[in-house]
Protein backbone atom coordinates (compact mmCIF):
# COMPACT_ATOMS: atom_id res chain seq x y z
CA UNK A 1 0.00 0.00 0.00
CA UNK A 2 2.83 2.05 0.99
CA UNK A 3 4.50 1.03 -2.30
CA UNK A 4 1.43 2.33 -4.39
CA UNK A 5 1.02 5.70 -3.03
CA UNK A 6 4.74 6.58 -3.49
CA UNK A 7 4.05 6.08 -7.16
CA UNK A 8 0.92 7.96 -7.43
CA UNK A 9 2.26 11.43 -5.76
CA UNK A 10 4.65 11.64 -8.64
CA UNK A 11 2.25 11.48 -11.44
CA UNK A 12 -0.20 13.63 -9.43
CA UNK A 13 2.17 16.45 -9.12
CA UNK A 14 3.11 16.32 -12.99
CA UNK A 15 -0.02 16.79 -14.06
CA UNK A 16 0.01 19.97 -11.01
CA UNK A 17 3.50 21.22 -13.19
CA UNK A 18 1.55 20.86 -16.81
CA UNK A 19 -1.17 22.39 -15.86
CA UNK A 20 0.59 25.73 -14.24
CA UNK A 21 2.96 25.75 -17.93
CA UNK A 22 -0.33 25.42 -20.07
CA UNK A 23 -1.77 28.64 -18.01
CA UNK A 24 1.61 30.41 -18.45
CA UNK A 25 1.73 29.32 -21.99
CA UNK A 26 -1.95 31.12 -22.02
CA UNK A 27 -0.97 34.06 -20.52
CA UNK A 28 2.14 34.29 -22.61
CA UNK A 29 0.00 33.76 -26.42
CA UNK A 30 -2.66 35.99 -24.65
CA UNK A 31 -0.62 38.77 -23.94
CA UNK A 32 1.20 38.77 -27.15
CA UNK A 33 -1.67 38.39 -29.23
CA UNK A 34 -2.61 41.89 -27.00
CA UNK A 35 0.79 43.34 -27.76
CA UNK A 36 0.34 42.54 -31.02
CA UNK A 37 -2.99 43.97 -31.44
CA UNK A 38 -2.04 47.35 -30.08
CA UNK A 39 1.35 47.61 -32.26
CA UNK A 40 -0.98 46.68 -35.43
CA UNK A 41 -4.05 49.43 -34.27
CA UNK A 42 -0.92 52.24 -33.08
CA UNK A 43 0.47 51.43 -36.52
CA UNK A 44 -2.88 52.25 -37.85
CA UNK A 45 -3.45 54.97 -36.08
CA UNK A 46 -0.11 56.52 -37.11
CA UNK A 47 -1.21 55.93 -40.61
CA UNK A 48 -4.19 57.68 -40.39
CA UNK A 49 -1.77 60.43 -38.73
CA UNK A 50 0.00 60.61 -41.51
CA UNK A 51 -2.49 60.65 -44.42
CA UNK A 52 -4.29 63.32 -42.38
CA UNK A 53 -0.43 65.23 -42.64
CA UNK A 54 -0.30 64.61 -46.16
CA UNK A 55 -4.55 66.21 -46.40
CA UNK A 56 -3.38 69.19 -44.37
CA UNK A 57 -0.61 69.68 -46.67
CA UNK A 58 -2.54 69.25 -49.92
CA UNK A 59 -4.33 72.16 -48.42
CA UNK A 60 -1.35 74.48 -48.31
CA UNK A 61 -0.61 73.37 -51.98
CA UNK A 62 -4.43 74.43 -52.42
CA UNK A 63 -3.86 77.61 -51.33
CA UNK A 64 -0.55 78.32 -52.85
CA UNK A 65 -2.30 77.49 -56.60
CA UNK A 66 -4.95 80.21 -55.52
CA UNK A 67 -2.35 82.74 -54.19
CA UNK A 68 -0.04 82.76 -57.40
CA UNK A 69 -2.62 84.21 -59.29
CA UNK A 70 -5.28 85.80 -56.89
CA UNK A 71 -2.94 87.18 -53.53
CA UNK A 72 -4.04 90.69 -54.14
CA UNK A 73 -7.98 89.23 -54.06
CA UNK A 74 -9.25 89.14 -50.37
CA UNK A 75 -12.79 88.42 -51.81
CA UNK A 76 -11.20 85.07 -53.28
CA UNK A 77 -8.84 83.79 -49.93
CA UNK A 78 -10.13 85.72 -47.61
CA UNK A 79 -13.20 83.19 -46.45
CA UNK A 80 -14.04 80.92 -49.32
CA UNK A 81 -15.76 78.24 -48.13
CA UNK A 82 -16.69 76.59 -51.76
CA UNK A 83 -13.15 75.65 -52.08
CA UNK A 84 -11.76 75.48 -49.02
CA UNK A 85 -14.12 73.60 -47.12
CA UNK A 86 -14.41 69.37 -46.77
CA UNK A 87 -12.41 69.90 -50.14
CA UNK A 88 -11.38 65.81 -50.71
CA UNK A 89 -8.17 64.39 -51.42
CA UNK A 90 -8.36 61.09 -51.63
CA UNK A 91 -11.82 59.07 -51.62
CA UNK A 92 -12.51 55.15 -52.24
CA UNK A 93 -16.13 55.86 -52.76
CA UNK A 94 -17.72 54.54 -56.20
CA UNK A 95 -20.91 56.94 -55.57
CA UNK A 96 -21.12 60.38 -56.18
CA UNK A 97 -23.20 61.49 -53.20
CA UNK A 98 -21.15 59.78 -50.78
CA UNK A 99 -18.32 62.57 -51.82
CA UNK A 100 -20.47 65.31 -49.72
CA UNK A 101 -19.01 66.63 -46.90
CA UNK A 102 -21.42 64.36 -44.06
CA UNK A 103 -22.69 67.15 -42.17
CA UNK A 104 -22.38 66.01 -38.75
CA UNK A 105 -20.51 66.70 -35.36
CA UNK A 106 -18.01 63.54 -35.79
CA UNK A 107 -16.80 61.50 -38.28
CA UNK A 108 -18.76 57.75 -39.73
CA UNK A 109 -16.85 54.80 -38.81
CA UNK A 110 -19.29 53.36 -41.86
CA UNK A 111 -17.94 55.85 -44.46
CA UNK A 112 -15.78 54.53 -47.32
CA UNK A 113 -11.81 55.94 -46.96
CA UNK A 114 -12.44 59.93 -47.92
CA UNK A 115 -9.40 62.31 -46.93
CA UNK A 116 -10.07 66.29 -46.79
CA UNK A 117 -8.68 69.50 -45.59
CA UNK A 118 -10.37 72.45 -44.59
CA UNK A 119 -8.37 75.68 -44.46
CA UNK A 120 -9.79 77.42 -41.26
CA UNK A 121 -9.01 80.53 -39.66
CA UNK A 122 -10.37 82.56 -36.48
CA UNK A 123 -13.70 84.94 -37.48
CA UNK A 124 -12.93 87.53 -35.70
CA UNK A 125 -15.94 89.51 -37.24
CA UNK A 126 -18.04 86.70 -35.78
CA UNK A 127 -17.10 85.23 -33.11
CA UNK A 128 -18.94 82.15 -32.83
CA UNK A 129 -17.46 80.50 -35.73
CA UNK A 130 -14.38 80.13 -38.05
CA UNK A 131 -13.27 81.34 -41.58
CA UNK A 132 -12.53 78.83 -44.28
CA UNK A 133 -9.79 80.51 -45.75
CA UNK A 134 -6.46 82.48 -45.73
CA UNK A 135 -5.05 85.23 -43.26
CA UNK A 136 -2.90 88.28 -45.05
CA UNK A 137 -0.11 89.18 -43.00
CA UNK A 138 -1.12 92.62 -43.42
CA UNK A 139 -4.20 91.96 -41.59
CA UNK A 140 -1.94 92.38 -38.85
CA UNK A 141 0.11 94.70 -36.69
CA UNK A 142 3.92 94.41 -37.52
CA UNK A 143 5.68 93.96 -34.09
CA UNK A 144 8.95 94.83 -36.21
CA UNK A 145 8.09 98.48 -38.00
CA UNK A 146 4.79 99.76 -35.65
CA UNK A 147 5.59 102.76 -34.10
CA UNK A 148 4.92 103.96 -30.18
CA UNK A 149 1.76 104.97 -30.76
CA UNK A 150 0.31 102.34 -32.68
CA UNK A 151 1.48 99.51 -30.00
CA UNK A 152 -0.15 101.68 -27.26
CA UNK A 153 -3.33 102.16 -28.41
CA UNK A 154 -3.38 98.68 -29.84
CA UNK A 155 -2.41 97.25 -26.45
CA UNK A 156 -4.90 99.59 -24.97
CA UNK A 157 -7.89 98.00 -27.05
CA UNK A 158 -6.99 94.32 -26.74
CA UNK A 159 -6.17 93.62 -23.42
CA UNK A 160 -9.16 93.41 -20.95
CA UNK A 161 -8.80 95.46 -17.82
CA UNK A 162 -8.18 91.87 -15.56
CA UNK A 163 -7.42 92.48 -11.94
CA UNK A 164 -6.31 88.37 -11.74
CA UNK A 165 -3.82 89.80 -14.29
CA UNK A 166 -2.98 93.25 -14.11
CA UNK A 167 -0.85 94.91 -16.96
CA UNK A 168 1.12 97.71 -17.46
CA UNK A 169 0.44 98.74 -20.67
CA UNK A 170 3.65 101.30 -20.88
CA UNK A 171 5.94 98.09 -19.61
CA UNK A 172 4.72 96.21 -22.95
CA UNK A 173 5.29 99.04 -25.28
CA UNK A 174 8.73 100.58 -23.90
CA UNK A 175 10.12 97.20 -23.37
CA UNK A 176 9.12 96.39 -26.72
CA UNK A 177 10.76 99.00 -28.28
CA UNK A 178 14.07 98.57 -26.12
CA UNK A 179 14.07 94.79 -27.30
CA UNK A 180 14.09 95.36 -30.90
CA UNK A 181 16.55 98.78 -30.96
CA UNK A 182 20.30 98.66 -30.25
CA UNK A 183 21.57 100.62 -27.18
CA UNK A 184 22.05 100.12 -23.60
CA UNK A 185 20.07 102.75 -22.17
CA UNK A 186 16.25 101.75 -21.42
CA UNK A 187 13.11 103.67 -21.68
CA UNK A 188 11.69 104.84 -18.24
CA UNK A 189 9.44 101.94 -18.22
CA UNK A 190 11.23 99.60 -20.72
CA UNK A 191 14.21 97.19 -19.54
CA UNK A 192 17.48 96.42 -21.32
CA UNK A 193 20.59 93.61 -20.39
CA UNK A 194 20.59 95.24 -16.89
CA UNK A 195 17.19 94.40 -15.73
CA UNK A 196 17.22 90.86 -18.16
CA UNK A 197 20.53 89.98 -16.62
CA UNK A 198 18.89 89.82 -12.95
CA UNK A 199 16.48 86.93 -14.12
CA UNK A 200 17.04 83.50 -13.65
CA UNK A 201 18.49 81.94 -15.86
CA UNK A 202 19.82 85.67 -16.85
CA UNK A 203 20.21 86.70 -20.78
CA UNK A 204 20.88 89.35 -22.87
CA UNK A 205 18.80 92.16 -24.86
CA UNK A 206 18.28 91.52 -27.68
CA UNK A 207 18.63 95.01 -29.28
CA UNK A 208 17.76 93.87 -32.92
CA UNK A 209 14.04 92.94 -35.07
CA UNK A 210 11.69 90.03 -33.23
CA UNK A 211 12.72 86.64 -35.38
CA UNK A 212 9.10 85.21 -34.12
CA UNK A 213 6.15 86.70 -32.45
CA UNK A 214 6.67 83.70 -29.80
CA UNK A 215 10.14 85.38 -28.90
CA UNK A 216 7.70 88.47 -27.00
CA UNK A 217 7.38 86.06 -23.89
CA UNK A 218 11.36 87.15 -23.35
CA UNK A 219 10.70 90.81 -23.07
CA UNK A 220 9.64 92.23 -19.90
CA UNK A 221 5.88 91.79 -19.21
CA UNK A 222 4.90 89.59 -21.47
CA UNK A 223 3.17 86.53 -19.95
CA UNK A 224 2.02 83.75 -21.86
CA UNK A 225 -1.50 85.22 -20.69
CA UNK A 226 -1.13 88.29 -22.47
CA UNK A 227 0.39 86.67 -25.69
CA UNK A 228 -2.21 83.60 -25.56
CA UNK A 229 -4.99 84.83 -23.35
CA UNK A 230 -7.32 81.82 -22.73
CA UNK A 231 -7.19 80.43 -25.79
CA UNK A 232 -5.81 77.45 -25.13
CA UNK A 233 -6.06 75.78 -28.59
CA UNK A 234 -5.67 78.84 -30.73
CA UNK A 235 -8.94 78.66 -32.29
CA UNK A 236 -10.43 81.61 -31.98
CA UNK A 237 -13.62 80.29 -30.37
CA UNK A 238 -14.83 79.69 -27.00
CA UNK A 239 -14.30 76.54 -25.27
CA UNK A 240 -15.47 74.57 -22.07
CA UNK A 241 -12.20 74.29 -20.49
CA UNK A 242 -11.62 77.89 -21.31
CA UNK A 243 -14.80 79.18 -19.78
CA UNK A 244 -15.10 76.98 -16.23
CA UNK A 245 -12.30 79.05 -14.00
CA UNK A 246 -9.71 76.82 -12.67
CA UNK A 247 -11.70 73.90 -13.01
CA UNK A 248 -9.23 72.60 -15.85
CA UNK A 249 -6.63 73.93 -18.00
CA UNK A 250 -6.12 76.35 -19.11
CA UNK A 251 -6.54 79.16 -16.22
CA UNK A 252 -9.57 81.64 -17.08
CA UNK A 253 -11.49 83.66 -15.16
CA UNK A 254 -14.81 81.66 -16.29
CA UNK A 255 -16.98 85.33 -17.80
CA UNK A 256 -18.23 83.75 -20.63
CA UNK A 257 -15.72 86.14 -22.52
CA UNK A 258 -12.57 84.47 -24.49
CA UNK A 259 -9.61 86.75 -24.16
CA UNK A 260 -7.67 85.41 -27.33
CA UNK A 261 -4.43 87.38 -25.85
CA UNK A 262 -2.45 89.56 -28.13
CA UNK A 263 -0.43 87.22 -30.71
CA UNK A 264 -2.99 86.44 -33.04
CA UNK A 265 -2.96 90.49 -33.97
CA UNK A 266 0.65 90.17 -34.49
CA UNK A 267 2.79 89.23 -36.85
CA UNK A 268 6.76 90.10 -38.66
CA UNK A 269 6.00 89.82 -42.35
CA UNK A 270 3.63 92.60 -43.43
CA UNK A 271 5.56 92.54 -46.99
CA UNK A 272 3.47 93.20 -50.02
CA UNK A 273 4.48 93.86 -53.55
CA UNK A 274 3.74 96.92 -55.39
CA UNK A 275 2.00 95.25 -58.05
CA UNK A 276 -1.79 95.59 -59.24
CA UNK A 277 -4.74 93.19 -57.90
CA UNK A 278 -3.49 91.11 -61.08
CA UNK A 279 -0.21 90.74 -60.41
CA UNK A 280 1.15 93.81 -62.89
CA UNK A 281 3.77 96.45 -61.81
CA UNK A 282 1.56 99.43 -61.15
CA UNK A 283 2.76 102.41 -63.25
CA UNK A 284 4.94 105.41 -61.43
CA UNK A 285 3.16 108.66 -62.23
CA UNK A 286 6.76 110.44 -61.67
CA UNK A 287 8.57 108.14 -64.22
CA UNK A 288 11.24 109.82 -66.08
CA UNK A 289 10.21 108.84 -69.86
CA UNK A 290 7.27 110.88 -70.35
CA UNK A 291 6.63 109.53 -73.44
CA UNK A 292 6.79 105.67 -72.02
CA UNK A 293 4.40 107.07 -68.96
CA UNK A 294 1.98 108.50 -71.89
CA UNK A 295 2.33 105.31 -73.57
CA UNK A 296 1.18 103.27 -70.36
CA UNK A 297 -1.50 105.78 -69.40
CA UNK A 298 -3.27 105.69 -72.64
CA UNK A 299 -3.70 101.67 -72.07
CA UNK A 300 -5.47 102.06 -68.98
CA UNK A 301 -7.21 105.17 -68.01
CA UNK A 302 -9.52 107.31 -70.00
CA UNK A 303 -8.54 110.35 -72.02
CA UNK A 304 -9.01 113.34 -69.63
CA UNK A 305 -6.96 111.51 -67.04
CA UNK A 306 -3.99 110.74 -69.37
CA UNK A 307 -4.04 114.23 -70.53
CA UNK A 308 -3.69 115.73 -66.48
CA UNK A 309 -1.08 114.16 -66.05
CA UNK A 310 0.88 115.06 -68.50
CA UNK A 311 0.00 118.65 -68.02
CA UNK A 312 1.26 118.19 -64.48
CA UNK A 313 4.14 116.45 -65.79
CA UNK A 314 5.37 118.57 -69.14
CA UNK A 315 4.85 121.52 -66.19
CA UNK A 316 7.80 120.70 -64.21
CA UNK A 317 5.76 119.14 -61.29
CA UNK A 318 5.85 115.75 -59.60
CA UNK A 319 3.18 113.64 -58.39
CA UNK A 320 3.16 113.34 -54.22
CA UNK A 321 0.27 110.85 -54.62
CA UNK A 322 -2.11 109.21 -56.99
CA UNK A 323 -4.92 110.85 -54.94
CA UNK A 324 -3.62 113.93 -56.97
CA UNK A 325 -5.89 113.11 -59.25
CA UNK A 326 -8.81 113.40 -57.52
CA UNK A 327 -9.80 116.93 -56.11
CA UNK A 328 -9.05 118.14 -52.43
CA UNK A 329 -11.53 118.14 -50.00
CA UNK A 330 -12.37 120.66 -47.37
CA UNK A 331 -11.15 120.08 -43.96
CA UNK A 332 -13.77 118.26 -41.50
CA UNK A 333 -15.67 120.49 -39.53
CA UNK A 334 -15.12 118.06 -36.80
CA UNK A 335 -11.30 118.54 -37.42
CA UNK A 336 -11.50 121.91 -37.75
CA UNK A 337 -13.46 122.33 -34.46
CA UNK A 338 -10.78 120.05 -32.84
CA UNK A 339 -13.84 117.59 -31.39
CA UNK A 340 -12.10 114.37 -30.78
CA UNK A 341 -14.32 111.52 -31.38
CA UNK A 342 -17.44 113.27 -33.07
CA UNK A 343 -18.14 111.45 -36.38
CA UNK A 344 -17.09 112.29 -39.57
CA UNK A 345 -19.77 113.96 -41.79
CA UNK A 346 -21.00 111.94 -44.64
CA UNK A 347 -21.85 115.15 -46.81
CA UNK A 348 -19.78 117.21 -48.50
CA UNK A 349 -19.57 120.82 -47.90
CA UNK A 350 -18.82 121.97 -51.86
CA UNK A 351 -19.71 120.40 -55.52
CA UNK A 352 -17.52 117.61 -56.58
CA UNK A 353 -17.45 115.50 -59.70
CA UNK A 354 -20.32 113.57 -60.25
CA UNK A 355 -19.99 109.91 -59.44
CA UNK A 356 -21.58 106.59 -59.28
CA UNK A 357 -22.94 107.08 -55.52
CA UNK A 358 -26.57 106.95 -54.73
CA UNK A 359 -28.71 110.04 -55.14
CA UNK A 360 -29.29 110.37 -51.34
CA UNK A 361 -25.66 109.95 -50.68
CA UNK A 362 -24.28 112.77 -52.52
CA UNK A 363 -20.73 112.21 -54.13
CA UNK A 364 -17.16 113.62 -52.46
CA UNK A 365 -14.08 114.52 -54.12
CA UNK A 366 -11.20 113.43 -52.38
CA UNK A 367 -7.87 112.93 -52.20
CA UNK A 368 -5.10 110.93 -50.61
CA UNK A 369 -2.76 111.05 -47.54
CA UNK A 370 1.14 111.01 -46.25
CA UNK A 371 4.05 109.68 -48.40
CA UNK A 372 2.41 108.49 -51.33
CA UNK A 373 0.53 112.25 -51.33
CA UNK A 374 0.25 115.74 -51.77
CA UNK A 375 1.95 117.30 -48.95
CA UNK A 376 -0.33 118.54 -46.28
CA UNK A 377 -0.70 122.26 -45.68
CA UNK A 378 -0.71 122.48 -41.57
CA UNK A 379 -2.86 124.49 -39.98
CA UNK A 380 -2.67 125.88 -36.37
CA UNK A 381 -1.16 123.41 -33.80
CA UNK A 382 -2.77 120.18 -33.20
CA UNK A 383 -5.87 120.92 -35.93
CA UNK A 384 -5.73 118.55 -38.79
CA UNK A 385 -4.14 119.19 -41.98
CA UNK A 386 -5.26 120.99 -45.31
CA UNK A 387 -5.00 119.31 -48.58
CA UNK A 388 -4.54 121.42 -51.72
CA UNK A 389 -4.92 120.34 -55.58
CA UNK A 390 -1.84 120.31 -57.57
CA UNK A 391 -2.53 123.21 -59.92
CA UNK A 392 -5.14 126.15 -59.99
CA UNK A 393 -7.31 123.27 -62.30
CA UNK A 394 -9.68 120.55 -59.94
CA UNK A 395 -7.95 117.52 -61.36
CA UNK A 396 -10.66 115.38 -63.52
CA UNK A 397 -10.77 112.20 -61.61
CA UNK A 398 -13.93 110.53 -59.68
CA UNK A 399 -15.03 108.13 -57.85
CA UNK A 400 -15.57 106.07 -61.00
CA UNK A 401 -11.71 106.35 -61.46
CA UNK A 402 -11.10 105.88 -58.24
CA UNK A 403 -10.74 101.78 -58.20
CA UNK A 404 -8.46 101.93 -61.12
CA UNK A 405 -5.89 104.67 -59.77
CA UNK A 406 -5.46 102.69 -56.75
CA UNK A 407 -5.10 99.65 -58.57
CA UNK A 408 -2.82 100.89 -60.72
CA UNK A 409 -1.14 104.00 -60.53
CA UNK A 410 1.23 104.49 -57.86
CA UNK A 411 4.53 107.27 -57.35
CA UNK A 412 6.28 104.66 -54.89
CA UNK A 413 8.97 103.02 -56.98
CA UNK A 414 10.01 100.57 -54.01
CA UNK A 415 9.48 96.66 -55.36
CA UNK A 416 8.19 96.03 -51.85
CA UNK A 417 6.27 97.88 -48.78
CA UNK A 418 6.21 97.29 -45.09
CA UNK A 419 4.05 97.12 -42.61
CA UNK A 420 0.87 98.97 -43.95
CA UNK A 421 -2.62 97.11 -42.53
CA UNK A 422 -5.12 95.56 -44.79
CA UNK A 423 -8.29 97.52 -44.23
CA UNK A 424 -10.08 94.66 -46.20
CA UNK A 425 -9.47 92.25 -43.68
CA UNK A 426 -7.87 93.24 -40.53
CA UNK A 427 -9.70 93.13 -36.85
CA UNK A 428 -10.94 96.01 -35.55
CA UNK A 429 -8.00 95.79 -32.89
CA UNK A 430 -5.43 96.58 -35.56
CA UNK A 431 -7.40 98.91 -37.25
CA UNK A 432 -7.75 100.78 -33.76
CA UNK A 433 -3.64 101.15 -33.93
CA UNK A 434 -3.92 103.53 -36.79
CA UNK A 435 -3.50 106.79 -35.04
CA UNK A 436 -5.61 108.90 -36.88
CA UNK A 437 -8.35 106.62 -36.43
CA UNK A 438 -11.23 106.87 -33.85
CA UNK A 439 -13.18 104.84 -32.40
CA UNK A 440 -16.55 105.39 -34.29
CA UNK A 441 -14.55 105.64 -37.61
CA UNK A 442 -13.36 101.93 -37.31
CA UNK A 443 -16.51 100.42 -36.23
CA UNK A 444 -17.88 102.26 -38.93
CA UNK A 445 -15.41 100.29 -41.37
CA UNK A 446 -16.05 96.96 -40.26
CA UNK A 447 -19.78 97.23 -40.60
CA UNK A 448 -19.05 98.82 -43.97
CA UNK A 449 -17.42 96.19 -45.06
CA UNK A 450 -19.28 93.06 -44.10
CA UNK A 451 -21.74 93.84 -47.10
CA UNK A 452 -19.15 94.66 -49.59
CA UNK A 453 -18.73 92.31 -52.89
CA UNK A 454 -15.84 89.96 -53.33
CA UNK A 455 -14.50 92.62 -56.29
CA UNK A 456 -15.11 95.26 -54.02
CA UNK A 457 -12.08 94.61 -51.29
CA UNK A 458 -9.57 94.59 -53.72
CA UNK A 459 -8.78 98.26 -53.50
CA UNK A 460 -9.14 100.46 -50.66
CA UNK A 461 -11.66 102.77 -52.71
CA UNK A 462 -14.66 101.20 -50.75
CA UNK A 463 -13.71 103.48 -47.53
CA UNK A 464 -14.85 106.03 -49.23
CA UNK A 465 -17.60 105.03 -52.06
CA UNK A 466 -19.43 103.36 -48.86
CA UNK A 467 -18.88 106.48 -46.78
CA UNK A 468 -17.00 104.44 -43.73
CA UNK A 469 -14.85 107.68 -43.42
CA UNK A 470 -14.60 111.08 -44.64
CA UNK A 471 -12.42 112.08 -47.28
CA UNK A 472 -9.86 113.90 -45.27
CA UNK A 473 -9.12 111.13 -42.88
CA UNK A 474 -8.77 109.03 -45.75
CA UNK A 475 -6.20 111.15 -46.73
CA UNK A 476 -4.57 111.30 -43.45
CA UNK A 477 -4.45 107.11 -43.59
CA UNK A 478 -3.47 106.82 -47.26
CA UNK A 479 -0.09 105.60 -46.46
CA UNK A 480 -0.61 103.47 -43.82
CA UNK A 481 -3.73 100.91 -45.23
CA UNK A 482 -3.54 98.12 -47.89
CA UNK A 483 -5.68 95.75 -49.53
CA UNK A 484 -2.85 93.98 -50.91
CA UNK A 485 -0.56 90.99 -49.03
CA UNK A 486 2.45 88.97 -50.17
CA UNK A 487 2.30 86.96 -47.21
CA UNK A 488 -0.35 85.13 -45.40
CA UNK A 489 -0.85 82.46 -42.49
CA UNK A 490 -2.49 79.22 -43.67
CA UNK A 491 -3.96 76.46 -41.38
CA UNK A 492 -4.72 73.79 -42.68
CA UNK A 493 -6.61 71.12 -41.23
CA UNK A 494 -6.64 67.22 -42.45
CA UNK A 495 -9.23 64.63 -41.25
CA UNK A 496 -11.26 61.80 -42.84
CA UNK A 497 -15.30 60.85 -43.29
CA UNK A 498 -13.97 57.31 -41.85
CA UNK A 499 -11.26 58.59 -38.78
CA UNK A 500 -11.53 60.94 -35.70
CA UNK A 501 -7.80 61.84 -36.72
CA UNK A 502 -7.64 65.65 -37.12
CA UNK A 503 -3.84 67.31 -38.48
CA UNK A 504 -3.50 70.77 -37.83
CA UNK A 505 -1.07 72.59 -39.95
CA UNK A 506 -0.16 76.03 -39.48
CA UNK A 507 2.24 77.84 -41.64
CA UNK A 508 3.34 81.40 -43.30
CA UNK A 509 4.83 81.73 -46.03
CA UNK A 510 5.36 84.90 -48.94
CA UNK A 511 4.04 84.71 -52.10
CA UNK A 512 6.97 86.38 -54.72
CA UNK A 513 6.06 85.51 -57.93
CA UNK A 514 4.89 81.87 -58.37
CA UNK A 515 6.93 80.44 -55.84
CA UNK A 516 5.95 80.10 -52.16
CA UNK A 517 8.80 80.75 -49.27
CA UNK A 518 8.25 78.94 -46.21
CA UNK A 519 8.73 81.58 -43.40
CA UNK A 520 7.48 79.60 -40.48
CA UNK A 521 5.95 76.34 -39.99
CA UNK A 522 4.08 74.43 -37.17
CA UNK A 523 2.08 71.43 -36.23
CA UNK A 524 -0.49 72.61 -33.83
CA UNK A 525 -2.33 68.83 -33.47
CA UNK A 526 -0.53 68.51 -30.12
CA UNK A 527 -2.83 71.54 -28.87
CA UNK A 528 -5.85 69.17 -29.16
CA UNK A 529 -8.71 68.95 -30.64
CA UNK A 530 -10.01 72.83 -32.31
CA UNK A 531 -12.35 72.46 -34.50
CA UNK A 532 -15.21 70.15 -35.72
CA UNK A 533 -14.48 69.76 -39.11
CA UNK A 534 -16.88 67.02 -40.06
CA UNK A 535 -19.82 69.57 -39.79
CA UNK A 536 -20.56 73.22 -39.62
CA UNK A 537 -18.45 74.82 -36.72
CA UNK A 538 -21.13 76.84 -34.77
CA UNK A 539 -20.56 77.77 -30.97
CA UNK A 540 -22.67 79.93 -28.52
CA UNK A 541 -20.83 82.03 -26.53
CA UNK A 542 -22.47 84.25 -24.04
CA UNK A 543 -19.78 87.11 -23.98
CA UNK A 544 -18.15 86.62 -27.32
CA UNK A 545 -14.68 87.28 -27.20
CA UNK A 546 -12.58 90.60 -26.52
Amino acid sequence: MNRSRRFSEPRGLILVVVLVVVVLLSLLAASYTFMVQAHVRSTFTERDHFQARLAAQSGIERAIVLLRERRNDPGQYYDNPAIFRGAIVYTDSKDAARRELIEQETYDPNAPPTWRFSLMAPNFDNRSTVRYGITAETSKLNINTATEEQLRRFFDVTLPRDSQNPVDIEVLVQSLLDWREPGDAARPSGAKSDFYKTLRPPYRCKGAPFATVEELLMVRGFTGWVLFGEDYNRNGMLDPNEDDGSTTFPPDNGDGTLFVGVAPYLTLWSNEMNLSADGRPKINLNMENTQDLQAALDAELRPELTSYIMQVRTGGTRFNSVMNLIPAPPPDPEDEDGEAGEKPTSQPTTSRPTTSQPSSQPSRGMSGGSSDQNPPQSGKSGKAPVFKDLTPTPPPGTYDDLPQILDRLTVNPAPFLTGRINVSTAPREVLAAIEQLKPDEVTAIAAARSTLKPEDRTTAAWLLRSNAISENRFRQIFDKITTGSSAFTIESVGFGDHTGVVERMNVVLEMRGPMPQYLYTRNLSKLGPAYRPHGIEQRNTAGGVR
